[in-house]
């Protein structure tokens, strides 16, 4: 595929900005001057900032030290595990952990500091604020330490790095391991609190199932104590007898045991040592009893005050602690004797429900029996798992750890983060090469003046005569600057005023040697103007007016600057009427024989004004008394050069353009707005004749300009011909 052409217009645009850009690139350097400056003192007054980063490795399978298959996940899970865990690393919950286990509540740079209004205050004596309180202190000790935290995840690997910046170095690699420390540590105790919640939640669960193998348990034991007299008379088996009778003994036995301790229980609590005594049969205890009786009758025999009262009530005293001890010794042997009869209970009635299980009874009964027993079953096995799961998860507890690990541990760093030299001049250098650029474009078309040929050329979109340099008077022996055309000719004054009538003659149709095409009757009209005031157009209209005499035309120069003429000071001449005056009377032959004066340093003939006009004189241009003065001078000279009012201040100059042959705007350096010379464009492409070219002179270009470097070759080259 064949590259896209590149068009002409594209070519001159781009040439266009390339020497817009030229033009402009003080500007543009002293932008990007301007900023680099900025940026280095910011970077001399900016205070360091350090990052450490410590590296987190998220395992997205669950570890326990209990089993040693544990729960995987793959794919998406994966992914939401590890963004999980970032999201919990930016919680406020980890970050307070570490405000608090570091007191950065009183540290100098996350913790409180005092404000500027607070300062102010201060120093005109009032008194301080009141203390926020702790709770407000470690709100901004947490919001100061969350600005300064970035948690990311590295990729879409398993890694997290959670950096944090600080002021020191050493500090900062602190706070990031004392954060990723209190995570750790936060996944810990998250863990083990799910497996508590848990094991307490089972606990109601086993309380229920317990209690569900107590009913299923009795109701087989109630099941067989109702119905086995019946079994055993219509089995008629002798074994069932036998250990029927064995049970009812053991019962009788085990209730006995049970009301004896329950008996002896209650006398050991009212310290009914005598009952007590009596009840158990104990060989110490009744030693122990006689000696209390021995002890009573002698603190009986003393009186209460005396000395041997004291010490027999505290052998009273040692001695009862010895009864209640050998009592309940005692009891607890009788309590044993009577857990053995009950286990011997429940071991007759397990072996009389094996045999009624496995033995040939009724088939209702074995039916109904069989019913109970697997309820009982069931319940027995659910309360074991329920019971064996509550110990995992207490274990579990006890020996929990963190699915996460530190890989990296922060190191302090050897270099501040904050402010990066590099990032901030490389910044800073694209933003005054972007910020001076954006002043360029605005300066070149919106607020600035006109620099160059080509800037005009580009604001104008027209043909740019020549550029007339700026040039100092000589009061000693010129009255105005366009007398340098005579005075010197060799000049680059000289040669840029001689370039205007070039391009002017071309345009016209003339040949370079001067003379005119065969089908050019008249004489031709220049309109010279420009837009606004103090341009230097009559300057211009005048030197041009002596340049077209040079080349033996027959020139008129007409003052039609009515409201403030200048020509006639320029030319050092005074007159009593002028052409305002005849344009108000044009049948008075006086006036028109006055109206015409000769430049006394040319061949030019001008038509001159004497003062400034207090009245309109828009009337006096538009009127058929100029226009007869204008087919005059067309047929009685070659060139007629009119210089007219500005464009923008005042509408005189919209009836003057219609005459000329050619229009010349006078643009001054440096000085005019791009939006006045446009506006004064417009208004003279909607005043000229249609077919009527434009062109345009740029006034008082420093003769500095690149435009001048050949003028010293004009002053040689002229040297050399005389």
């Amino acid at each position: 595929m064949a590259p896209p052409e590149i068009t002409s217009e594209q070519e001159i645009d781009i040439r266009a900005i390339a020497a817009l850009l030229r033009r402009q690139a003080w500007l543009i350097a002293a932008c990007t001057l301007l900023l680099l400056a900025v940026a280095a003192a910011y970077l001399v007054i900016a205070k360091p900032t350090y990052t450490a980063t410590s590296l987190v490795f998220v395992d997205p399978n669950s570890k326990s030290l209990v089993y040693s298959d544990s729960a995987s996940v793959s794919g998406t899970g994966e992914n939401a595990r590890v963004d999980s865990e970032v999201e919990i690393l930016r919680t406020p919950s980890v970050a307070i952990a570490v405000v608090r286990d570091q007191n950065l509540m009183s540290d100098p740079e996350f913790g409180p500091a005092i404000g500027t209004f607070e300062k102010i205050r201060v120093a005109l004596g009032f008194a301080p604020s009141e203390d926020p309180g702790k709770d407000a202190l470690v709100q901004s000790a947490l919001r100061k330490f969350s600005a300064a935290v970035d948690v990311r995840r590295r990729g879409i690997t398993y890694l997290i790095g959670v950096s944090v910046r600080s002021e020191s170095p050493d500090r900062a690699a602190e706070l990031a391991n004392a954060l990723t420390s209190a995570y750790i540590s936060a996944q810990i105790e998250s863990k083990i609190s799910a497996s508590l919640t848990a094991r307490d939640k089972l606990q109601s669960q086993i309380a229920s199932a317990q209690a569900a193998l107590a009913q299923s348990e009795s109701a087989i034991d109630g099941f067989i104590d109702n119905n086995l007299s019946r079994i055993e008379a219509e089995s008629g088996r002798a074994d069932i007898q036998a250990m029927r009778v064995a049970l009812e003994d053991a019962d009788s036995k085990r209730l006995s045991a049970e009301v004896q301790v329950a008996d002896l229980q209650t006398q050991l609590q009212a310290q009914d040592w005598a009952s007590l005594t009596a009840g158990l049969g104990d060989a110490a205890l009744s030693a122990l009893q006689n000696q209390r009786a021995e002890l009573e009758r002698q603190l009986s025999d003393v009186a209460a005050d005396a000395a041997e009262a004291v010490n027999l009530r505290l052998a009273l005293a040692a001695l009862e602690a010895r009864q209640s001890e050998t009592a309940t010794a005692a009891i607890a042997r009788v309590q044993s004797g009577a857990e053995s009869l009950q286990q011997s209970s429940a071991d007759l009635r397990d072996q009389i429900r094996e045999t009624l299980l496995t033995g040939a009874i009724p088939s209702q009964i074995l039916t109904e029996l069989y019913g109970l027993q697997q309820e009982a079953t069931i319940a027995r096995s659910q309360y074991n798992l329920l019971l064996s799961r509550m110990r995992e998860l207490e274990v579990q507890a006890a020996v929990q750890i963190a699915d996460s690990r530190v890989v990296s541990p922060a190191l302090p760093p050897n270099a501040p983060s904050y402010p990066n030299m590099r990032m901030v001049l490389a910044l800073a250098l694209v933003c005054g090469l972007g910020l001076g650029v954006g002043l360029a474009f605005l300066n070149e078309y919106v607020i600035g003046g006109i620099t160059s040929e080509s800037q005009l050329r580009d604001v104008l979109r027209t043909r740019v005569a020549t550029a007339i340099p700026l040039v100092a008077l000589k009061p000693d022996s010129q009255r105005s600057i366009a007398d340098g055309v005579i005075t010197e000719p060799l000049a680059p004054y000289s040669e840029s005023i001689r370039r205007l009538r070039a391009t002017i003659e071309m345009t016209l149709g003339r040949a370079q040697s001067g003379t005119v095409a065969d089908d050019a009757k008249k004489g031709r009209v220049i309109v010279v103007t420009s837009s606004v005031p103090a341009e230097g157009k009559s300057t211009t209209a005048l030197a041009l007016a002596r340049a077209f005499a040079q080349a033996k035309q027959r020139v008129l120069l007409v003052d039609a600057d009515l409201r403030k003429p200048t020509l006639h000071r320029y030319l050092g001449v005074s007159a009593a009427t002028g052409i305002a005056d005849w344009l108000r009377d044009p049948g008075n032959e006086e006036l028109g024989n006055e109206l015409i004066s000769n430049d006394a340093i040319s061949t030019v003939s001008i038509a001159l004004g004497t003062e400034r006009a207090y009245a309109e004189t828009d009337q006096l241009l538009g009127g058929a008394a100029f226009a007869t003065l204008v087919d005059l001078a067309r047929d009685a000279f070659d060139i007629t050069i009119i210089d007219t009012l500005p464009l923008l201040p005042v509408v005189d100059t919209r009836y003057l353009a219609g005459y000329g042959d050619i229009l010349v705007m006078v643009v001054r350096f440096g000085a005019t707005g791009h939006n006045e010379i446009r506006t004064g464009l417009s208004i003279l492409n909607d005043s000229k004749r249609p077919g009527t070219e434009i062109i345009a002179a740029l006034n008082h270009q420093p003769s500095n300009s690149k435009s001048y470097r050949y003028a010293g070759y004009y002053t040689e080259y002229g040297s050399d011909a005389s």
